[in-house]
């Protein structure tokens, strides 16, 4: 049987279509979301596919933008059901490479799904913290300001006036801290970073009746990146963090009001940093993620002093954003390497669940549980269309 010659040019024109083809089919399919850890930057690496797996559980849905991109801000339910947003990082002007703190501070109204514009603060915050006080003005505390220089300032916002009032400052300068809210309404604030990334091992608590402050001891460890629980019985636990980069912390230590005194609890099974901690119905409090890729999660038992490992999550997750569902379960969003998967747990069995897909990609964002049960998801790192680095997206999850 005689056998057909090509030419050898036809032979490598094929061998080249056949090349091309193959890597236009790599560079359309989503990446993966385990890339390189970012750590609060908005440059590396930049994953543009949507996340394209199937959804579990719940819906998301857009919602209102804000007038302004902010990731690593703070997020607190006001007590007529709107949730004010406060600072954090933006985009810096026309380029997201250069981002940059900002001081405005908006309110959305799950009523309407739009946002409003609300008076700004006298300096501009990263990372900082807020709390809902128990007469209904919305405190945030620290952060850092321009060149990330921590802050001692503190402001309170009086929604009828539309103001806000610094008033006593802390005594330690600090960001990437941690803060708890007592039953009584006095807020402790916890470790966290000063000026030269100098950590801080002191603790302080604020009065807004008498607007003092007053010292709350000293960690064992100093921290950033941490996690702060209001405990059931009324102590504060504080897990894991440590330096921005590794190697990261296993201790745990708790506070006692009775006593003013900072204990050591028992460790947790790997370090966790730029994790999240939620305090369950039944008491508990459970881990999740950290830098370094970790995807295991943990459950501390303040009765026991005991930690128990869980199944791990579907995919590592740190700056990633964590809330209470109302129904008593946990959900989980986002993360570095930009990922739009959420995980739910049940503590009911102890497991975890594939939830929904977020609308976008992010991570240094925030969740709050509204009232009527759904969750406000604002801002953070995304890959929102050309919008490369933070995003004004805003999205709600409904059961």
């Amino acid at each position: 049987m005689r056998r057909l010659a090509f030419p050898a040019s036809l032979l490598i024109l094929a061998l080249v279509l056949t090349l091309a083809t193959a890597c236009a089919s790599d560079a359309a399919a989503p990446s993966p979301s385990s890339g390189g850890e970012i750590a609060g930057d908005t440059g590396g690496d930049i994953d543009t596919a949507k996340v394209t797996t199937p959804a579990g559980p719940g819906k998301y849905s857009s919602t209102g933008k804000m007038a302004d991109a902010r990731g690593y801000h703070a997020a607190v339910k006001m007590a007529d059901g709107r949730v004010m947003v406060i600072a954090g990082k933006s985009r810096g002007g026309a380029s997201a490479w250069k981002p940059s703190s900002i001081e405005d501070t908006a309110i959305y109204d799950p009523a309407t799904g739009e946002w409003t514009d609300a008076s700004v603060l006298s300096t501009v915050r990263e990372t900082p913290t807020g709390h809902l006080l128990q007469d209904g003005r919305v405190i945030v505390i620290g952060g850092s300001a321009l060149r990330q220089l921590p802050l001692t300032s503190v402001e309170v916002y009086d929604a009828a006036a539309d103001t806000w009032t610094e008033v006593a400052p802390m005594a330690t300068e600090r960001w990437r801290h941690g803060s708890v809210m007592f039953e009584d309404g006095r807020i402790m604030v916890v470790a966290g970073e000063k000026a030269d990334l100098v950590l801080v091992a002191e603790a302080e608590i604020y009065d807004p009746v008498a607007d003092t402050w007053s010292a709350a001891g000293t960690l064992a460890e100093a921290r950033a990146l941490h996690t702060v629980t209001l405990l059931s019985d009324g102590r504060v636990l504080a897990v894991g963090g440590g330096k921005r980069e590794s190697p990261y912390l296993k201790t745990a230590e708790i506070y006692d009001p009775a006593t003013g005194e900072w204990t050591l609890a028992a460790p947790t099974q790997v370090a966790h940093s730029a994790h999240t901690a939620t305090l369950l119905p039944d008491g508990r409090v459970i881990i999740t993620g950290g830098k370094g890729k970790v995807t295991l999660t943990e459950i501390y038992d303040p009765a026991t002093d005991a930690w128990t490992t869980l199944d791990p999550l579907s995919e590592w997750r740190a700056e990633h954003a964590a809330v209470l569902l109302a129904d008593g379960r946990v959900m989980v969003t986002g993360g570095v390497g930009k990922v739009a998967t959420s995980d739910i747990f049940d503590p009911a069995t102890d497991t975890w669940s594939v939830g929904a897909n977020m609308v976008e990609t992010r991570y240094a964002h925030s969740m709050t549980l509204l009232d009527d049960g759904r969750v406000l998801v604002i801002g953070g790192n995304s890959t929102d269309g050309d919008q490369r680095g933070v995003t004004t997206e805003v999205e709600v999850w409904a059961p």
